[in-house]
């Protein structure tokens, strides 16, 4: 696809979306609570901020989200090791 279709595309997504707000996808769970998300339409992405609600996905809410999702898994991973080797 030319490079000038998809920004049509993504401008006439983002006048849908003006319209008619934006369908949110998930893209990824950082945790049970946490995600990010991703408009079908324009593109645009978002992430649930510190007091719940949606928030564009800046690089410094990425980061923060990787290092949640970092510390998640290793909790996890522990609870697990836990399951497994209870303490006598």
């Amino acid at each position: 696809m030319p490079n000038s279709q998809i920004k049509q595309n993504v401008s006439v997504g983002r006048i849908l979306c003006s319209i008619f707000g934006h369908r949110f996808i998930v893209t990824r769970k950082v945790t049970a609570h946490i995600k990010e998300y991703e408009c079908a339409c324009c593109g645009k992405q978002v992430t649930i901020d510190a007091k719940g609600n949606l928030a564009s996905l800046t690089p410094q809410l990425k980061e923060i989200n990787e290092t949640l999702a970092m510390l998640h898994q290793k909790k996890l991973s522990q609870a697990q090791q836990h399951q497994h080797h209870p303490a006598a």
